[in-house]
């Protein structure tokens, strides 16, 4: 199961780098952050698959990865290129940690 996901991330990366390299409305900014969001979002549920979780946890998890993977996505096609006072790039850093704290915090439970 686990491969499935590292799979289909990858081809999800090769999939948008290729868009991004037809499409010339698609900018290089954009098209390489939804690179890393997608490789984040693929290497968290690898992660939660190469641990010893329950299967509950594994479930949902993968489930709140997934929405919040798309959302990031969604977000970094309508982020400004500046870093500058980008509020989009704060949203999708915060979507980030809330991702590791929430699989720090699976991790934790498993050892109780």
């Amino acid at each position: 199961m686990k491969n499935i996901f590292l799979v289909g991330g990858i081809l999800a990366i090769l999939f948008n780098s290729l868009i991004g390299l037809i499409v010339t409305k698609y900018p290089p900014f954009n098209w390489l952050l939804a690179d890393v969001s997608i490789f984040i979002t693929a290497g968290l549920i690898y992660a939660l698959y190469t641990k010893y979780l329950e299967n509950a946890f594994k479930s949902v998890f993968t489930f709140l990865f997934v929405i919040s993977g798309l959302v990031r996505y969604v977000l970094c096609l309508f982020t400004k290129s500046e870093m500058e006072n980008n509020w989009l790039i704060i949203i999708l850093a915060g979507l980030f940690v809330l991702e590791a704290l929430i699989f720090v915090f699976g991790l934790a439970l498993r050892n109780k």
